[in-house]
């Protein structure tokens, strides 16, 4: 069966929600690597589009005047439902290989006469996946708001699924920031100052937003903090001195925002709980390679393009650079760090 690669989940704007394993007995045994199953649902959710929900929705935004984007999409081209490739795709050099890898899920995509809108149903590391329901935790939807509702509303009556907005609380984020610099992060080896100008490359700037809670700033909902590149890869490279010297990008940020807004958020201990931390918290984080923020917002940036050189390059294949290499493991990194906290089990935070 044709698949999707998981590289189309990048570079694009997402909305994460959590969702709970899908039920699928009454129908199919198996979802992933059943076409039957994938062509029945993708022709059944087609169906629901271009019928009187669909139409309904349509009309009533149309007549409201105030957001006609949803009737600017032109009628409803194809709806396809198909298997993501592995994440070794992304992160393994060796395009070919003879052990079966596990998809990384189903891509959804609604192409329209003007506009093309994707959902994709994430699995993690090991996906669940009996005869009667398959877990795919982590719902990525870039959908207007009325079709997202469509959407979760087919996913709830067709698999008996639960689906709610994916909360990221400061804990989550300041890990994050951890494990997308984690692969650039120095090592001894002799690319370490290679892999360092290539994280200050595809960074370029961090920017923090800090939220604050009603009763202590009533008239300042959030703070914007753009910290320079020279900055932030000091902090990369800089020994704190700190008890927790194993996190020093989040020791050195939070002396940072001690010593220049005197607030003691300790990014790099998740479980203080101090004051400041009580009424001001981190709520979004972005750079030029990813963003991410508490309401689930998510945006992985990876070059386009490959490098073809060598060898490689005479015979029609094409070789990734350093620069995407690197890139593309901290995004999957990244990504599937979400997918866990997606799954069941794990908490929200608040």
């Amino acid at each position: 069966m044709t698949t999707a690669s998981p590289r189309q989940l990048l570079n694009t704007s997402w909305t994460a929600h959590r969702l709970s394993p899908l039920h699928h007995e009454k129908e199919f045994q198996t979802l992933l690597n059943n076409p039957d199953a994938l062509n029945t649902y993708a022709s059944r959710l087609r169906d629901q589009l271009t019928g009187n929900i669909f139409g309904g929705l349509q009309s009533g935004l149309s007549a409201g005047g105030e957001d006609d984007s949803f009737s600017k999409t032109g009628a409803l081209r194809s709806c396809s439902w198909e298997m993501l490739s592995s994440w070794a795709e992304l992160t393994d050099d060796n395009a070919v290989s003879t052990v079966p890898r596990p998809s990384a899920g189903v891509l959804v995509t609604l192409e329209y006469e003007k506009v093309v809108y994707k959902a994709a149903l994430l699995s993690n590391d090991d996906t669940e996946q009996t005869e009667s329901s398959t877990s795919l935790p982590l719902l990525l939807t870039r959908l207007p708001n009325p079709l997202r509702q469509t959407f979760v509303s087919f996913l709830s009556a067709n698999f008996d699924t639960y689906c709610s907005i994916l909360r990221l609380p400061q804990a989550f984020l300041c890990s994050a920031l951890e494990v997308y610099f984690n692969p650039f992060i120095p090592s001894g080896s002799s690319d370490d100052d290679q892999n360092l100008n290539i994280l200050a490359d595809v960074v370029k700037e961090l920017h923090l937003t800090l939220s604050f809670s009603p009763s202590i700033a009533p008239n300042l909902r959030s703070l914007n903090i753009s910290i320079p590149r020279t900055t932030f890869m000091a902090f990369v490279t800089s020994s704190p001195s700190t008890e927790h010297p194993e996190n020093a990008l989040l020791a050195n940020l939070s002396s940072y925002l001690d010593k220049h807004l005197a607030m003691n958020l300790e990014l790099n201990n998740p479980s203080a709980h101090t004051l400041a931390k009580q009424h001001a918290r981190l709520s979004k984080v972005s750079s030029g390679a990813f963003g991410i923020g508490c309401e689930g917002k998510l945006k992985l940036v990876v070059p386009e393009g490959n490098t073809a050189t060598g060898d490689s390059a005479e015979n029609g294949t094409q070789t990734r650079s350093e620069k995407e290499k690197l890139s593309l493991r901290a995004s999957v990194a990244l990504l599937q760090a979400v997918i866990r906290r997606a799954t069941p089990g794990q908490s929200q935070g608040s």
